[in-house]
């Protein structure tokens, strides 16, 4: 019920016109759909293996770690972080809601592709399970949305209201996955766990400087975008990350071990971003005054001159 609740206030807050207001930015969007996705899951997927054939860490944690990596970003955590460093809220938005919806397709069969036998997963068991617990839910949000008479004047009015609602139903969700987690016996020892959470961290973190670099590479004179890709290419959702690997997994013991990676992400991610704010607005207001001034350089020196 909580699952259910949540998911549609989930869809009843996305904004899909933002959708057609960010597609002439598709070179950058490519960029971090394909980093957020397939990077970061590609580098997790080594790393945990190599853990896992070297005993660091069991297996459930080893499948965690690779399942963690095959999420999409977080959508209210994406917003608010970028909107705090001066970054662009359409483009935030637009890439939370789009790799959210496209992420409930491509986490199993990213999860399988790497995970292969041991993946355990029942494709027409999980898309059904997934269409019950997280497209149907968030379906039925939009829709109230767009076919209630006034429901986007009360959505903006009340923004804050479900804001908070939905933070409490996903306190409630980790609370009890986090419960269940410590409740089955497991193989894994307290030091694997350690070595896991550090390792989540460490690989957080170096997400997000290549992040950085790279965009720098590409995306040199866009400072807001760049802000923007550094969270989105590194976040990763547990409003819609827990209820998919609920379905992928559902009848499994090992459950709440497969979600602990998670677990240690996304708080992380938070904290992080969090510390890095005033630095990232300075950087976005400093770039936006150097190209001004560079700009308005470069049309004094295009003027004709008076004779």
């Amino acid at each position: 019920m909580i699952h259910a609740s949540f998911t549609v206030l989930s869809g009843f807050a996305l904004k899909t016109e933002q959708l057609s207001d960010a597609a002439s930015n598709w070179k950058f969007n490519a960029f971090v759909i394909i980093y957020n996705f397939f990077g970061i899951s590609f580098v997790v997927n080594i790393v945990a293996k190599f853990f896992y054939a070297n005993e660091i860490v069991s297996e459930d944690l080893m499948k965690g770690m690779v399942i963690c990596s095959c999420l999409s970003m977080p959508t209210n955590m994406m917003v608010v972080l970028s909107v705090n460093c001066n970054g662009d809220e359409a483009l935030a938005l637009f890439l939370a809601t789009f790799m959210n919806l496209i992420g409930v397709f491509i986490t199993p069969l990213l999860v399988f592709f790497y995970l292969q036998d041991n993946a355990e997963i029942d494709f027409i068991k999980t898309y059904k399970s997934i269409g019950l617990r997280v497209i149907l839910p968030v379906t039925m949000g939009i829709l109230l949305r767009k076919k209630m008479p006034n429901a986007d004047v009360f959505a903006t009015s009340y923004k804050r209201v479900f804001l908070k609602i939905r933070e409490r139903c996903l306190v409630f969700i980790v609370y009890a996955t986090f419960c269940t987690t410590f409740m089955v016996e497991t193989d894994s020892t307290h030091l694997q766990i350690a070595i896991m959470a550090i390792s989540q961290m460490i690989l957080l973190v170096a997400s997000m400087a290549i992040a950085w670099v790279t965009l720098f590479a590409f995306f040199n004179r866009k400072p807001k975008h760049r802000v923007v890709g550094l969270f989105g290419c590194s976040t990763k959702t547990a409003a819609l990350g827990i209820p998919l690997i609920s379905a992928l997994y559902e009848d499994s013991p090992r459950l709440g071990m497969y979600t602990l990676p998670l677990l240690i992400w996304y708080p992380s991610q938070l904290v992080f971003g969090t510390m890095l704010a005033p630095r990232l607005t300075k950087f976005v207001d400093y770039k936006l005054n150097k190209y001004e001034i560079e700009s308005q350089g470069k049309n004094l020196m295009t003027m004709p001159r008076l004779a």
